[in-house]
C-alpha cells in the first residue's frame, strides 16, 4: 500500500514528474558521454604508447650495424626500460638474409615488406598468449648480404595501456557524474524556486476561514494568472451562492414559523366553538411537532453552516447555560419536574460560538424534558483544567447503550420516540465543531448527557461575569 501510493504521488507530483524526467535525460547524456570518455581514453593510450613502441623499433633499427660482414646490434637500454615499466617487452632482429640476429626467434609480424621499408608498421596481435601491441621497421645497411634490408619488430603487452585508459576513463566519469549530480540538484533548486509562488498561494488559500472567500492577494506568475484568476472567479461566484443560501435560510425560518404560529393560534379560536377537544388536542399536537421540526430543521442547517465557519468568543458558560435553561423550560407540563442549575465553583469562561451552542444545549434541554425526565431535571456546569462541561441530568428510563452512538446521527429516532431525531444530532456536531464531545453516562433513574467543551480556545479577556448562580429551584 506504501508503495503504491507513493508511485501514485510520484505519477501526480508535477514537480516529482519533472525531476524525474531531467533526472532520466542527464542518466542517459552521462552513460553516452562515459562511453565517449571511455573510447577517447582508449584512443589517447593506445596513440600514446604507439609512439613509444614506435620510438623504441627506430632506436632498435639505429643501433643495427655491420661488423665483419655480420650485421650486428648493440641493444638500446633506454629504450627497452621506457617500454618495460609495467609490460613485457619481446623483439626481433633478423639480417637481409633472415637469419635471427637478436631476440626471439618466434615472434613474427605479417606486414609486406614494402611497408615496412616505408615506416613504422604497427599491428595487434597474440604472442605466447598474451595480447600485444606490435611494431616492425625495416632497414637497409650497406655492405649487408642479400637485398641489404634488416628487418626489426617490437612487441610490447598492454597492461600499461590498459592502466593509462582505466585512469584516464575514471577521471573523465567521476567528473561527468558530479557534474550530473550537480545539474540534477541545480533542477531541484529551480523547480523550488519556480513552485515557490505557487507554494505561497496554497498556503494563503489552506490558512483561510471557512468563509473568507476573497480574491487572493499574492500577485501570481504570469504563468500561473489564468488559474489563479479563475479560481477568485469561482470564490466569487460560490459566495454569491452561499449569500443566496443563507438569505432562503432565513426567508425560510420567517416564511414557515410565522404560518405555523398562526394556525396555533386558529386552533386555540377553534377550542372554544367545538366540544371535540380530543381532535383538538391530537391537531394541536401535531402542529407543535410540526413547528418543533421546521425549527431543528432550520437549526440543523444553521449549526452546519457555522461548523465550517465557527465565530469563536469569549463566552460565560454559566451564564449561558442558565439563560438557555430558563428560556427553554415551557411555563407548564403535564406533569411536575422539578428544575434546578448547578454552575461551576470557579470561572468557566472559554472561546466558543455562543449561538451554535445555545442550540445545542436548547436540544439536549427539550430532550430530556420531553423522553427523560419524570420529576426532575437537572442541569449542571464543571469547570475543569482540560475542558468545560455541561451536564444534562435527568431521572427518566436514560438510553440503552446500544442505541447511543446510532442516535448521534441526524433522523435516528429511540424507541417510542416520536421526535425529529435531531435534536443529539445537533448536539453532537456543535461539540464536534468545538473540538469537544458528546458523552452518554448512567442507568434508568441516574441519567445524563455531557457535553464537553476543550479549553484550549479560552481567551485572556476578562468576561466580567454577573455572579456565581447557587443551586436554585426553577
Amino acid at each position: 500500500m506504501a508503495i503504491s501510493s507513493t508511485l501514485r504521488d510520484l505519477r501526480t507530483s508535477l514537480r516529482a514528474r519533472l525531476l524525474i524526467a531531467i533526472g532520466a535525460i542527464l542518466a542517459v547524456g552521462a552513460v553516452v558521454l562515459s562511453l565517449a570518455a571511455w573510447q577517447y581514453a582508449a584512443t589517447a593510450a593506445r596513440d600514446a604508447y604507439d609512439k613509444l613502441l614506435a620510438g623504441g623499433a627506430v632506436q632498435i633499427a639505429e643501433n643495427i650495424y655491420m661488423q665483419g660482414g655480420v650485421v650486428t646490434l648493440d641493444p638500446p637500454a633506454a629504450a627497452f626500460a621506457t617500454l618495460s615499466a609495467y609490460d613485457l617487452v619481446f623483439y626481433r632482429v633478423t639480417d637481409p638474409r633472415g637469419v635471427v640476429v637478436a631476440g626471439y626467434d618466434d615472434l613474427a609480424v605479417t606486414a609486406p615488406a614494402r611497408a615496412l621499408r616505408e615506416g613504422v608498421v604497427l599491428r595487434d596481435g597474440i604472442y605466447r598468449d598474451q595480447a600485444v601491441r606490435i611494431a616492425a621497421v625495416a632497414r637497409k645497411l650497406d655492405g649487408a648480404p642479400g637485398d641489404g634490408w634488416s628487418q626489426i619488430v617490437l612487441a610490447q603487452t598492454l597492461r600499461a595501456r590498459d592502466a593509462l585508459t582505466w585512469d584516464l576513463a575514471s577521471k573523465a566519469i567521476g567528473l561527468i557524474a558530479a557534474m550530473s549530480v550537480l545539474a540534477l540538484v541545480a533542477t531541484a533548486l529551480c523547480l523550488r524556486l519556480v513552485f515557490a509562488p505557487l507554494t505561497r498561494i496554497e498556503a494563503e488559500i489552506v490558512k483561510r476561514r471557512p468563509d473568507d472567500l476573497s480574491p487572493i492577494a499574492i500577485t501570481p506568475p504570469r504563468e500561473v494568472r489564468a488559474l489563479v484568476g479563475a479560481i477568485d472567479g469561482f470564490m466569487q461566484r460560490l459566495a454569491e451562492r452561499i449569500a443566496l443560501m443563507q438569505r432562503f435560510i432565513a426567508d425560510a425560518t420567517h416564511q414557515l414559523r410565522t404560518p405555523l404560529a398562526a394556525i396555533d393560534a386558529e386552533v386555540e379560536l377553534l377550542s372554544d366553538q367545538t366540544k371535540d377537544t380530543k381532535a383538538l388536542d391530537r391537531l394541536r399536537s401535531r402542529i407543535a411537532d410540526l413547528a418543533r421540526l421546521t425549527s431543528q430543521l432550520l437549526d440543523h442547517a444553521m449549526i452546519q453552516h457555522r461548523a465550517q465557519a465557527p465565530r469563536f468568543a469569549a463566552t460565560d458558560i454559566n451564564a449561558l447555560a442558565k439563560s438557555v435553561l430558563s428560556q427553554s423550560v415551557p411555563l407548564s407540563l403535564d406533569r411536575e419536574v422539578s428544575v434546578s442549575f448547578v454552575p461551576a465553583e470557579d470561572d468557566a469562561v472559554i472561546a466558543v460560538d455562543a449561538i451554535s451552542l445555545r442550540e445545542a444545549l436548547a436540544n439536549l434541554i427539550h430532550n430530556a424534558l420531553a423522553h427523560g425526565a419524570k420529576m426532575r431535571l437537572m442541569v449542571t456546569v464543571e469547570s475543569k483544567a482540560s475542558h468545560v462541561a455541561i451536564i444534562v441530568w435527568d431521572d427518566g428510563p436514560g438510553i440503552a447503550a446500544e442505541a447511543q452512538q446510532r442516535l448521534l446521527s441526524p433522523f435516528q429516532k429511540g424507541d417510542g420516540s416520536h421526535g425529529s431525531g435531531l435534536g443529539l444530532a445537533i448536539a453532537s456536531e456543535v461539540a464536534q465543531a468545538h473540538g469537544g464531545r458528546l458523552r452518554f453516562s448512567g442507568v434508568a433513574g441516574d441519567f445524563s448527557v455531557r457535553l464537553e467543551l476543550p479549553v484550549d480556545r479560552s481567551t485572556a479577556v476578562d468576561p466580567r461575569p454577573d455572579s456565581h448562580l447557587k443551586q436554585q429551584q426553577t
